[in-house]
């Protein structure tokens, strides 16, 4: 499923108009780690601005604007604005499902866990748990490291 979102700024800076639109593909957005200030940056780009222009600062201070969402983020707009907190979040937990899918799929033969949630919770919650405790003993490897 594609999940997409298609935003745009309009704004005036000393009297001239500027506005941009950008599509963001979600996949490769938060694949990548990026946050909202990345659009803006998108958006800069496609205007003509950098950072270090005046026009850039008002830019950053104006709502962007929703134009259209495809896929997991239609369930997170609302008049044009994007829950960006909500948006995130649901689109990890897509993300987790479907390495999770598979696992569902060959010890309990279930095809979707869309139709089983309590079992999808429960793998969530150990697969989350796992890289929890990934993440705190890769670091506690790295301070570890750092003495010798």
């Amino acid at each position: 499923m594609n999940h997409s979102l298609t935003v745009g700024i309009e704004f005036y800076f000393k009297g001239e108009s500027f506005s941009s639109s950008v599509t963001i593909d979600l996949d490769e957005h938060f694949q990548a780690g990026r946050d909202v200030s990345h659009i803006y940056d998108m958006l800069a780009k496609e205007i003509g601005l950098d950072e270090y222009r005046h026009e850039y600062d008002v830019m950053v201070m104006q709502d962007l604007i929703c134009k259209s969402a495809e896929g997991i983020a239609e369930k997170y707009v609302e008049n044009g604005q994007v829950d960006w907190q909500g948006l995130a979040e649901a689109w990890q937990k897509e993300a987790d499902l479907m390495v999770l899918q598979p696992i569902a799929n060959k010890f309990f033969n279930v095809e979707s866990l869309a139709d089983e949630p309590k079992l999808a919770a429960a793998l969530l919650e150990a697969y989350r748990v796992g890289q929890d405790k990934s993440l705190h003993l890769a670091k506690r490897n790295m301070d570890w490291n750092e003495v010798f």
